[in-house]
């Protein structure tokens, strides 16, 4: 007896192309974050590829669907539907993302950029190639990075410097995520203007390829911004705290008594990982702002690896939002608040033992060399950091494009 073919259901199809969307922005969020863990972005990626197969089971009545999400100006459903059709593979779905390529720009632009370096398509390079030559300057960028991510090549032409002085951020944005993924040498002047850039993620990407391609002005600017600190130069203070060493630590607590910078100031200092940064951090765990207080917790896990958030939550509204009323309140974040005795009991308890040790993450000194077992302990902002000053010290040979890879290595 021969079954009944399977319902096709829209609904549940939509559900798994809005999921998908949702579940790659949260690895993103992961990759780089101080709480989350290689065990956590294993299982977000677990569940991304469930709701991949949801939509690839469909075949090509799912078609429309990806065609609407390659031509929308959602980012997010551009990638879910670029990325898709990757994965399925097959000449008619690649020919439909490069053409969705070459015509598109802003946050479509942006999606299918991002699809285009996560999904396997090395073996697309001859046709992108073909399409670098002639193709407006944000998507030539776009195909670049793709090339760079995927390939290991470089632009030529002098077309990363073109790149780079570019009117628009977003073409220099991602020039500078290609120099980082080459490590590509840069000029100091070119490196100058990045790190000046009037716009924030260009700045934010500036800083990253200066690190990643060892470029040792990076840290005497952080320095020199750590003198007087600012929230727009978090993102070279916060390298600062990567990079530097125990001689940087006076700049570093000029950074955490900046109440100017928010909560942000926390995350600097638990980069550092300095002992002495968990005295600074203690009575802040028990901060007025909840925010404050939650992102100090934070930090001191980061440090100690002793989990100290409580069962009490409290809303944390964002910087410049006025009193929500009472709709809005209902959905407002919040955020979970350390117990301040905790840490301080543990403190005392371990002060002695950590007394000595120049960097500090979750309780191990990770100048040291760490076992295979301890590393996978550390959370994923961790991880990165270590990785990242191996390659500033020219230890490490590899680039930021093995820790963003799909799937993550297991």
């Amino acid at each position: 007896m021969t079954a009944p073919p399977l319902a096709f259901i829209p609904d549940i199809l939509e559900e798994h192309f809005e999921e998908l969307q949702f579940l790659w922005g949260q690895r993103e969020h992961a990759l780089r974050s101080p709480v989350h863990t290689p065990r956590a972005v294993a299982q977000l990626e677990e569940r991304i590829a469930g709701r991949l197969q949801g939509v690839l089971a469909q075949g090509e009545r799912a078609l429309p669907l990806l065609e609407a999400g390659l031509a929308s100006d959602d980012a997010m459903a551009a990638f879910a539907a670029a990325f898709t059709l990757l994965r399925a593979g097959g000449e008619a779905n690649e020919r439909r993302v490069l053409g969705a390529l070459a015509e598109a720009d802003g946050d479509r632009l942006d999606g299918i950029r991002r699809a285009l370096c996560a999904a396997p398509c090395a073996h697309l390079a001859r046709p992108l190639h073909a399409m670098l030559g002639t193709a407006p300057t944000p998507v030539a960028a776009a195909i670049a990075e793709t090339l760079a991510v995927q390939c290991g090549a470089a632009p030529g032409d002098g077309r990363l410097a073109w790149f780079l002085r570019d009117d628009a951020p977003a073409v220099r944005a991602a020039a500078w995520r290609i120099v980082a993924a080459l490590g590509a040498p840069v000029e100091a002047k070119a490196f100058a203007a990045g790190v000046r850039d009037e716009d924030l993620e260009v700045r934010r990407n500036a800083v990253a390829a200066a690190a990643w391609s060892g470029n040792p002005g990076i840290l005497a600017l952080g320095r020199r911004l750590a003198e007087a600190p600012a929230a727009e130069h978090l993102d070279a203070l916060l390298m600062l705290a990567v990079l530097g060493g125990p001689d940087d630590l006076p700049d570093v607590l000029r950074v955490a008594r900046c109440a100017e910078l928010g909560p942000a100031r926390w995350q600097v200092l638990g980069a550092f990982g300095h002992p002495a940064m968990v005295d600074v951090l203690l009575p802040e765990l028990a901060a007025a702002d909840p925010a404050s207080a939650a992102a100090a917790g934070v930090a001191f896990t980061r440090l100690t690896g002793h989990d100290v958030e409580s069962d009490r939550r409290a809303a944390a509204p964002a910087p410049g939002v006025g009193q929500p009323d009472d709709f809005e309140a209902e959905f407002e974040e919040t955020v979970a608040l350390p117990d301040p005795e905790r840490a301080y009991q543990h403190w005392s308890q371990h002060r002695a033992r950590f007394g000595q040790t120049a960097r500090l993450c979750r309780g191990h000194d990770v100048n040291q060399p760490l076992a295979p077992e301890t590393f996978a302990e550390l959370d994923m902002a961790a991880r990165r950091e270590i990785f990242l000053r191996a390659r500033f010290r020219g230890t490490w040979t590899g680039t930021p494009v093995a820790l963003e890879a799909y799937p993550q290595a297991r």
